[in-house]
């Protein structure tokens, strides 16, 4: 059995600055993929000493790019653009994520097309630094064409 290569999070999602929310690839597989995040003070989305739980959905899509970040380099392709197309059924157990909170993201792929059209089970667990963990779930539906520059009408 060979072992799969291991990454950071910036050599598989396009984020950069404020906007990569990811710190860590736990670990992966060919259909699944585990991340971390510790959000801190100056996090983007920081409202009262928080995130609210909605922005979990932005955690989860990061983690759907990771996972298709780390398809594209195992097939020897380069990173790809994707676009998060919709979610179904979020639920957070809470209403933030407080500072200091580390938060571990799971991903597992239930379709994916060959039109680039994908939709992924998505669970967030929240261990704030005082309190009991909770959760968030959903399912995001992606797409991921193959040139994203015909769809925007430009030039890479």
């Amino acid at each position: 059995m060979s072992e799969r290569p291991s990454y950071a999070v910036d050599e598989l999602v396009r984020h950069r600055g404020d906007m990569s929310l990811l710190d860590t690839i736990l670990d992966y597989g060919d259909s699944w993929l585990e991340a971390q995040a510790t959000l801190t003070g100056d996090n983007l989305f920081l409202v009262e000493g928080a995130v609210p739980s909605w922005v979990g959905i932005e955690y989860m899509a990061q983690t759907v790019a990771a996972w298709a970040g780390a398809r594209a380099q195992s097939r020897g392709e380069p990173v790809k653009v994707g676009f998060l197309v919709g979610t179904r059924k979020y639920q957070s157990q809470g209403a933030a994520f407080p500072v200091g909170s580390l938060l571990t993201i799971r991903v597992t792929q239930i379709m994916m097309g060959d039109n680039g059209l994908g939709v992924f089970d998505c669970q967030l667990q929240c261990e704030p630094p005082e309190g009991p963990a909770f959760t968030a779930n959903a399912r995001l539906n992606v797409f991921q064409p193959d040139d994203f520059t015909e769809i925007l009408g430009e030039e890479a």
